[in-house]
């Protein structure tokens, strides 16, 4: 390859890794496997693999839309961010803004299936990942504190994420590209760090297990994604995971059985890790017409596990849906399909404790859509 070539390779890799961080749109995610990357019409390659999947029998889902959860009513200043389902059947939905503390109305609403609001939990920063134990320990994270919760919202401990309060530089592979390309000015690497110090403390994913807690969160010298892993205490902090590829600010994660589960998105992909980090098992690949495949700019956004042990994978789209697998990978059917825009956004995924009942989060309405077999 020659000198030229190598730094233009450079400029784009270096661009898809800041639009990975920071968004994108459909059409681009560093992948240059994508389908519009090949030059051809994106909206024609839209319109196409949609009227493919509309003929597919395999794409019929086995849920229809029964309900939902309006979250955003009451306050409009906070927004949903994300929600999980309770030991009892409840969904906590995690609500807030920018600002700091409980009058900026960042709280947990804690929600009947049927939709009642039961009652608010206050926190002292804007909840953006949440999970739950079987004994009812609720672990929250946002605004680079993570925190561990009784049922009733009592604080039973806090701590700093993991990098909070890291120092923010660009680390040597962006140096690299930098260089490499020649064409990124002083002010542009100034706008790189002040993108970097935003998002440091955001915490995108939360899982527990029996022994660990994990929770993902932005790198602070590049535009990727961590992992790491403490104890229920919220101490011995530990990096188990780095280097991940998250679209729009998304990088979830899931636990179960002592393994941890990443929906690699900006990869297409399912991985499945030790406590330690180390791969087990992955599988998934893009495209858009499949139902097997993962579609959109960079899916599957999101995965929770059923009570019987089967990943329920969301992909924001479009189109926006819940997929089913195995462990092993194997597509065992598409569960639900969400008339929707298909924006590249977070779409947390959960279903009730008898599998009845499954739940999709829509930030673009403040809501929870709720699926299930229509009588």
């Amino acid at each position: 390859m020659q000198p030229k070539q190598n730094s233009l390779r450079s400029l784009a890799v270096l661009s898809a890794v800041v639009l990975i961080g920071a968004g994108c749109n459909a059409a681009t995610t560093g992948e240059p496997t994508m389908e519009a990357d090949s030059g051809a019409n994106y909206e024609a390659q839209m319109r196409a693999a949609a009227a493919a999947r509309e003929k597919d029998p395999a794409w019929k889902p086995t849920q229809k839309e029964i309900g939902t959860i309006q979250v955003g009513q009451g306050k409009k200043s906070a927004k949903l961010n994300n929600f999980c389902v309770n030991v009892d059947g409840n969904i906590l939905a995690c609500c807030g803004t920018a600002s700091a503390g409980a009058s900026a109305g960042n709280e947990i609403r804690v929600y009947s299936t049927d939709g009642k609001l039961v009652k608010t939990l206050p926190l002292p920063v804007n909840p953006g990942a949440i999970c739950v134990t079987k004994d009812g320990s609720i672990f929250v994270g946002g605004g680079g504190r993570v925190l561990k919760l009784d049922q009733e919202g009592k604080i039973l401990a806090s701590a700093d994420s993991p990098v909070a309060k890291a120092p923010v530089s660009i680390g040597k592979d962006m140096q690299d590209m930098l260089k490499e390309s020649g064409r990124q000015t002083e002010a542009q690497k100034a706008s790189y760090i002040k993108m970097l110090e935003q998002r440091r403390g955001e915490i995108t994913g939360m899982a527990v297990t029996k022994e660990d807690v994990f929770l993902a969160c932005p790198a602070p010298d590049d535009f990727t994604y961590r992992v790491y892993r403490l104890d229920h205490n919220l101490a011995s902090s530990k990096l188990v995971v780095e280097k991940l590829r998250g679209c729009c600010g998304q990088m979830d994660i899931q636990a179960v059985d002592d393994k941890l589960w990443i929906p690699h998105n900006a990869r297409h992909r399912v991985e499945c890790r030790d406590r330690d980090g180390k791969e087990i098992s992955q599988f998934g690949k893009a495209g858009r017409v499949k139902p097997d495949q993962f579609g959109g700019c960079c899916e599957p956004k999101n995965l929770r596990f059923t009570s019987a042990g089967e990943i329920l994978a969301a992909e924001s789209g479009p189109p926006t849906c819940i997929k089913r697998f195995s462990k092993d990978g194997k597509f065992l059917g598409v569960v639900a399909v969400l008339e929707s825009d298909g924006n590249c956004v977070r779409v947390s995924v959960d279903v009730s404790a008898d599998g009845k009942r499954f739940y999709l989060l829509d930030t673009a309405k403040d809501a929870i859509r709720v699926f299930g077999t229509k009588s």
